[in-house]
């Protein structure tokens, strides 16, 4: 048996490498929306994989799949990573998997977001912990355990995919939908998302974003009585979504949602626009929602709870009010005593000495693997922190990448191991 202090050497012995690798992906600037050089990160992806001896795939997304997603980006691949090794004997399928797609920069950066800055111990660049330091802890993290001698005796897959940040729906769920992540090809998975080398996250809200238009009559301001105004039409639909919104915090999980405020249900009214003078009677009135889902409830409800109050301001108001559906993400969990969330706690334990237990606030693409391909033996785990995502002048800990790599290394062993 390989000792897992030869593991944690191997991890320290390519932290130069480590960091060289992220200054380079950290580099690319897959934004996204809209989708840009997708074709380059998978290509740089692609790249390391075959040089540390995986099969590798490039899964391109057709166009009809990607216009049913995001109509408006079909100029823009959509290409996914899917890298295998396959060992001996009749061990686990684990897969790693975690997307490669980064939101937009942004102002108000110090550094320059997508030229990566190694400073006091962190990694600056757009992407830093959320969430290319996952991806580069989970590849050194089996190069680790070869290195240090330990056997594959089941499989390792390495996914690497896109459009988290919009949905997922044409990069993992894209995967998932062709069959690449199934109960028969996958027992365990890992999301490398950014939730912090000290805590294993079960699972996540869910979400469903939406616009509301309400519909009026145009007439010049100084005969009002002449139009039917849409911003007053919209108003009586605010007034239901306040009281909606009450209702709401009082649904609540008890699931290990952080921070604690975020363990209920909510919505809120994100942008409105209305009008196009100062003299003239809008006819129309868009807003648009971010429902958050609590664990329990489904997007369909919340559809009919959505339908129900928009009935009730078209019976009050005599106007039309038409609903659009930007994006879904059902809630998703598993058991905190799961065989993957344990094995990861014990691992987790050598570092931190209070491992934790959490649920994200937000969503993520671990639903496409724990709702769609059914496999319950899903965990989040990666580097970085979730404060981290989406900010400027973002970083990683080095520190934070080497200890989640010799994590996965030793949980991985472990698996291994048990099944052997």
């Amino acid at each position: 048996m390989v000792e897992k202090t030869a593991l944690y050497r191997a991890v320290d012995d390519r932290e130069a490498e480590i960091v060289e690798f992220m200054r380079e992906f950290l580099g690319i600037e897959t934004e996204n929306p809209p989708g840009r050089n997708y074709r380059e990160g998978a290509t740089f992806l692609a790249d390391a994989l075959t040089d540390r001896g995986y099969q590798v795939d490039l899964i391109e997304v057709p166009d009809e799949v990607v216009g049913e997603h995001y109509p408006d980006r079909t100029a823009h691949d959509r290409v996914n990573v899917l890298a295998r090794k396959s060992g001996d004997g009749g061990g686990p399928h684990v897969q790693f998997t975690g997307h490669f797609d980064v939101v937009p920069a942004g102002e108000d950066w110090s550094y320059e977001p997508y030229d990566p800055v190694v400073e006091n111990g962190r990694i600056y660049g757009r992407g830093a912990s959320d969430m290319k330091s996952g991806i580069a802890a989970s590849l050194f993290a089996v190069e680790a355990m070869e290195a240090a001698g330990v056997s594959i005796t089941g499989s390792i897959t390495q996914s690497m995919t896109v459009d988290e940040e919009t949905g997922g729906f044409t990069g993992l769920g894209h995967l998932v939908d062709e069959g690449h992540i199934t109960q028969e090809n996958t027992d365990y998975c890992v999301y490398t998302e950014c939730f912090g080398s000290d805590r294993v996250c079960l699972g996540h809200r869910g979400v469903l974003k939406f616009t509301v238009t309400a519909h009026g009559e145009k007439a010049h301001g100084s005969m009002a009585h002449d139009g039917r105004n849409a911003v007053m039409a919209m108003s009586e639909f605010l007034s239901r979504v306040d009281e909606y919104e009450e209702r709401l915090h009082r649904r609540r999980t008890d699931l290990p949602v952080t921070p604690d405020e975020s363990r209920r249900a909510d919505i809120s009214t994100t942008m409105i626009d209305a009008g196009y003078s100062e003299n003239v009677v809008p006819d129309r009135c868009e807003a648009s929602f971010y429902r958050v889902l609590v664990p329990g409830e489904s997007v369909e409800d919340v559809r009919g709870e959505v339908d129900s109050m928009i009935a009730a301001a078209e019976e009050a108001t005599g106007r039309r009010f038409d609903y659009d559906e930007i994006m879904y993400a059902e809630p998703a969990s598993v058991p905190e005593d799961c065989t993957v969330s344990q094995v990861y706690a014990e691992n987790i334990g050598t570092f931190h000495p209070d491992p934790s237990f959490v649920v994200s606030p937000g969503s993520d693409d671990q639903r496409f693997v724990v709702n769609d391909a059914g496999v319950e033996e899903c965990i989040v785990y990666g580097p970085g922190r979730l404060e981290q995502a989406h900010v400027a002048d973002e970083y990683v800990l080095i520190d934070e990448i080497t200890t989640a790599a010799k994590v996965m290394a030793a949980a991985t062993m472990d698996l291994m191991e048990a099944a052997g």
